[in-house]
């Protein structure tokens, strides 16, 4: 694994200065020359911080075409030193698959971010993966240079962009908690508002329910109408291509600047998906049952083509309280996640189809389960 390490600060000369560079990032969100909100070829992957799911992880490492691709790492949020041994051990841990063209790309001097050379990495690699920390060190360093250039090149032909705490939040165009120093309850900081819009028009927020953040992007979103409020849970992420994004593991809070149920957000449950275009969610499948699992082991199987699931789980009237635990063999990819309720019908005998995505898509797709 290579390290690229390089110390270095920098200050913006003004205010004026950064106030220009935001309204260009803003209008600069059509990366990828495509029609479409996201990515229209590639991914995001934006994560709440916490625990990194084994379905987060599965999905970022598919997406960005298999463990054999090339992938980057940025740590720069973080203020530590890094260790290259240490850091290769913390990445296999994170992603809990074999990758091993693993580069960490990091430095805190813009020049250097600036240059060709220090950039390479990026335009041979499939997939990033952006660290947590505090966001405004990555604003600092990458904003505006190659780095920052190369990563939205990497979008526009096909790859993944993924990162968990503020590396979620610097994937809006709106930087929220950008203040320099160790208070990050400051949501709106003068001359650190921008982020590197890859999903545009939108303010991310992240640890909202370990950290009581329900109501935080509220004043933002009143003060910047434009804007979509996201606020991630800790360990749920969102995925996001061309038009719409879905949920993993976890709550996301929508901010639209409507009031909903005298609440100015709602949430979307794990495996719902949203319209970006729209700015509404997906319509509530009508499906009888859902099958919510407990214990999940991935492998191939010989009934299914592909991928197969065997575990326990419960099988749940979604009109009655009625249920019952079953263990059961379906022929797609599942996760342990007890908050994941599949929409299921049934097909017979011991035999139900849920609706669910695999990891290489976000298409709700029906697959057999047999129980």
């Amino acid at each position: 694994m290579d390290l690229m390490l390089k110390s270095g600060t920098m200050r913006y000369g003004s205010l004026a200065l950064f106030t220009f560079l935001t309204a260009l990032v803003l209008a600069a969100t059509d990366y990828d020359n495509a029609p479409t909100i996201g990515p229209a070829k590639g991914w995001l992957v934006i994560q709440g911080g916490g625990n990194v799911t084994n379905e987060t992880t599965e999905r970022f490492v598919t997406l960005a075409g298999g463990p054999n691709v090339n992938f980057v790492v940025i740590p720069t949020a973080d203020e530590r030193d890094f260790n290259p041994d240490q850091y290769r051990a913390q990445v296999a841990r994170a992603f809990d698959v074999d990758v091993e063209n693993v580069t960490v790309l990091h430095t805190r001097d813009r020049v250097l971010a600036n240059s060709s050379g220090f950039a390479e990495p990026l335009r041979r690699a499939s997939g990033v993966w952006i660290g947590g920390g505090r966001q405004y060190r990555l604003a600092d360093a990458y904003l505006g240079t190659a780095v920052e250039h190369e990563i939205k090149a990497l979008l526009a032909r096909g790859g993944v962009v993924g990162g968990g705490s503020a590396g979620a939040t610097i994937q809006g165009s709106f930087l929220v908690r950008g203040a320099p120093g160790e208070d990050n309850s400051i949501m709106v900081s003068p001359g650190h508002t921008v982020g590197f819009g890859l999903l545009p028009n939108s303010a991310v927020d992240q640890h909202v329910n370990t950290r009581g953040r329900e109501r935080d992007l509220d004043p933002v979103i009143a003060s910047h109408p434009d804007l979509l409020g996201i606020g991630i849970d800790q360990d749920a992420a969102i995925v996001v291509h061309g038009d719409s994004f879905f949920v993993v593991g976890g709550q996301v809070a929508i901010h639209d600047g409507k009031m909903h149920d005298g609440a100015p957000y709602y949430f979307l449950a794990s495996g719902q998906s949203y319209n970006l275009k729209s700015r509404s969610p997906e319509v509530q499948d009508e499906s009888p049952l859902a099958l919510r699992v407990i214990t999940a082991q991935r492998s191939r199987s010989t009934f299914f083509s592909g991928a197969v699931t065997r575990g326990s789980g419960v099988l749940e009237s979604r009109k009655t309280s009625e249920s019952r635990a079953i263990h059961y063999e379906c022929g797609v990819s599942l996760y342990s996640l007890g908050n994941t309720a599949y929409p299921a019908r049934p097909d017979g005998e011991h035999q139900i189809k849920i609706r669910a995505r695999e990891v290489n898509t976000d298409q709700l797709r029906e697959y057999t389960c047999k129980f």
